[in-house]
């Protein structure tokens, strides 16, 4: 069992399934598009209160088990109080080989500023992980070298996250040129 926190202060967390519901309080409600359907949630139990992170790509999880800071992003999502269901155990059968036939992409879009003073934006980039939904088991990116650039694609050294320099189809193709990068090679023998 992993030790769960809210605020980097302890809080009870369980993983469920709940179908999305309606939130009238925000006109515009992230979740519109998605009520009515069962999702993956993470329930937290933190101060008094009770409430539901979206956790179809793990994020919610991850949040609560790396010490619940404002470091790592979360989604807010209200559900149906009578349709929790646990989530079970989403290991493959290591008998049988998993057909991986849902997914679960996690895309995290990033504002590059000049600096931590300077909010002029000088690039934009996109992390990018994708999960088989039923086994959990994650994908590589194949082809990929592995590093961080503002010119072309890079991954992650455990090529399960690519790294995607990306501009508004509005700007100067040079955005983003400028910044630094690195590379890792691999050395064989």
């Amino acid at each position: 069992m992993s030790e769960t926190q809210w605020n980097g202060e302890p809080c009870q967390a369980r993983r469920i399934t709940a179908i999305v519901a309606d939130n009238d309080s925000f006109p515009m409600y992230w979740a519109r598009d998605l009520v009515g359907t069962r999702r993956d949630v993470v329930e937290v139990v933190y101060g008094g209160s009770t409430f539901y992170l979206y956790d179809e790509a793990g994020e919610g999880w991850h949040k609560v088990t790396h010490g619940g800071s404002p470091r790592w992003a979360h989604s807010n999502i209200t559900i149906q109080p009578d349709s929790i269901q646990p989530r079970g155990d989403r290991k493959a059968d290591p008998d049988t080989p998993c057909p991986h036939e849902d997914f679960d992409a996690y895309v995290a879009v990033n504002r590059i500023t000049a600096s931590d003073t300077d909010p002029t934006v000088v690039g934009y980039a996109a992390d990018i992980k994708v999960n088989c939904r039923a086994c959990d088991e994650p994908f590589r990116w194949t082809g990929v070298p592995a590093g961080l650039s503002p010119g072309h694609p890079t991954c992650s050294v455990d090529e399960t996250e690519l790294r995607a320099p990306l501009r508004p189809a509005s700007a100067d193709p040079d955005l983003g040129l400028g910044l630094p990068g690195f590379s890792v090679r691999y050395k064989e023998g």
